[in-house]
């Protein structure tokens, strides 16, 4: 049966292997209805704006998401690059592309698929894998001297947006992260964007405080909830 609230999601439920939808929540839907069509779905996106009151045990709260942005103006934000160029490059053959996945999922640690523990067909690593492939074939991966960490980018209409972002757990505390967005800033204002997004999870607390040191502000937040049919 076709779902009126609830839209199909063909590529998530091709790659998880069951059925998937999403629904972007209003004020005039009701839990009740909802469940009512959620039944046709193992695992349904909820979307909201606000925090909603959701009783149903099988709806769990999994992400409050959260999105900063940044202008970029060349003469404020790229002095010294070329010293970061020396140890931040596309990234290429030469570089281990399974210690790239190794931190294409040390990325998603607060991610909402990692987070929904009912969730155990691989989904997370299945999603994360497809992400670092996708941003290697398009060119859109920077990386830092000897896989330190690494950071990939999407281009958006009008505006740029980091996808993931991670640093090795060997090499943590010596700023990578700071660099790694920096470099991404050069990058895609090279490219034409002088506007550059970054979302991430508000339980993120230390990625949040960099943002905000590095002159990023909220642009905005969703409240994301999991429906998981038992």
């Amino acid at each position: 049966m076709q779902s009126k609230l609830i839209q199909t999601l063909s590529f998530d439920s091709e790659l998880f292997g069951y059925p998937v939808g999403k629904i972007n929540w209003d004020s005039s839907m009701t839990e009740a209805s909802f469940l009512v069509e959620a039944s046709n779905f193992q695992l349904v996106y909820i979307f909201s704006e606000h925090e909603l009151p959701l009783s149903s045990p099988d709806i769990l709260h999994v992400d409050t998401k959260v999105i900063f942005e940044k202008n970029l103006k060349a003469e404020e934000s790229f002095s010294g690059i070329s010293t970061l160029e020396e140890s931040i490059q596309k990234y290429g053959e030469k570089e281990t592309l399974q210690t790239l996945q190794f931190l294409a999922f040390e990325s998603g640690h607060y991610s909402r698929f990692k987070v929904d523990s009912r969730q155990n067909s691989q989904e997370f690593e299945k999603l994360y894998k497809l992400w670092i492939d996708k941003a290697i074939s398009q060119g859109n991966v920077l990386v830092a001297e000897n896989l330190s960490g690494m950071v990939t980018f999407d281009e958006k209409e009008g505006f740029a947006q980091i996808g993931l972002i991670a640093v090795h757990p060997q090499h943590r505390r010596k700023s990578w992260g700071r660099k790694l967005i920096h470099a991404a800033e050069h990058e895609v204002f090279k490219r034409g964007f002088s506007l550059l997004k970054i979302p991430t999870q508000e339980a993120n607390s230390p990625a949040m405080n960099l943002y905000q040191q590095m002159g990023y502000s909220l642009d905005k937040k969703t409240f994301i909830y999991h429906y998981w049919r038992v």
